[in-house]
């Protein structure tokens, strides 16, 4: 199979309950590993494999956390440049009640797309230390990386502060009443079981109290699939 074909817009946007969102990830991505060509291009993020994994992904692990055993919820990625990633809905009563999700990532920036890169030519790659390209991808400029320790006892601050920005630059757009942001980090770099409780306090006393009027609720989601927080300011979705 070629890697083009794995992903298709019609199967992304796919009205699914939780279990069925999750079933299908994970086939999509047992296709991903299935060869060094697969992976490499998924690693890539071309074409609809930055929604898969920037949204679709991050949507199964919301849906995990919060809507298993409820049929009555379904969700929806929307794929496109519209002002929200997904939809979840409810159907428990005559009328359907819609909630909208915007994601945003504090860790899949340039920087990171760089690693992926320098993983697909070399086979492994640093997470950490910075990282850089001499010159532009066109001309053949090399990718360098540099090995750097991690200073847990500061990762807290800079994980708020990456929160911060990605949420200040969220809070300059326009949304529908009903969009909730989630806010997806990784949560193994920044060690989540550690820190919970801080950003947790975080979350309730001062993020809360930026995203107030702009959206109707916050979920942070790790990408290891195991940390989920919740704030809303209205009923449950």
């Amino acid at each position: 199979m070629s890697p083009e074909t794995i992903l298709r817009k019609e199967d992304c946007e796919a009205l699914r309950t939780a279990e069925e969102l999750i079933v299908w990830i994970e086939s999509v991505h047992a296709q991903f590993e299935a060869t060094d060509a697969t992976r490499a291009y998924a690693r890539m993020g071309k074409g609809l494999v930055k929604p898969f994994y920037e949204e679709i992904v991050p949507l199964g692990d919301l849906a995990r956390h919060k809507y298993l055993g409820q049929p009555h919820f379904c969700l929806r990625p929307k794929i496109g440049n519209q002002n929200y990633d997904a939809e979840i809905i409810n159907k428990s009563s005559s009328h359907e009640h819609i909630k909208r999700i915007e994601f945003t990532s504090t860790y899949r920036d340039a920087d990171f797309a760089l690693r992926l890169e320098y993983l697909n030519q070399h086979g492994a790659v640093f997470m950490s230390g910075p990282v850089w390209r001499d010159g532009t991808k066109a001309s053949g400029g090399q990718i360098h990386v540099v090995p750097e320790c991690i200073d847990y006892d500061n990762n807290l601050n800079d994980l708020t502060d990456l929160i911060k920005r990605r949420v200040s630059i969220k809070l300059g757009l326009s949304y529908a009443p009903n969009t909730i942001i989630a806010i997806v980090f990784d949560d193994v770099r920044h060690r989540s079981t550690t820190h919970l409780p801080q950003l947790q306090t975080y979350l309730r006393d001062t993020l809360s109290d930026q995203i107030r009027g702009k959206f109707c609720g916050i979920f942070i989601l790790g990408t290891s699939g195991k940390t989920f927080l919740e704030y809303s300011e209205t009923s449950s979705v």
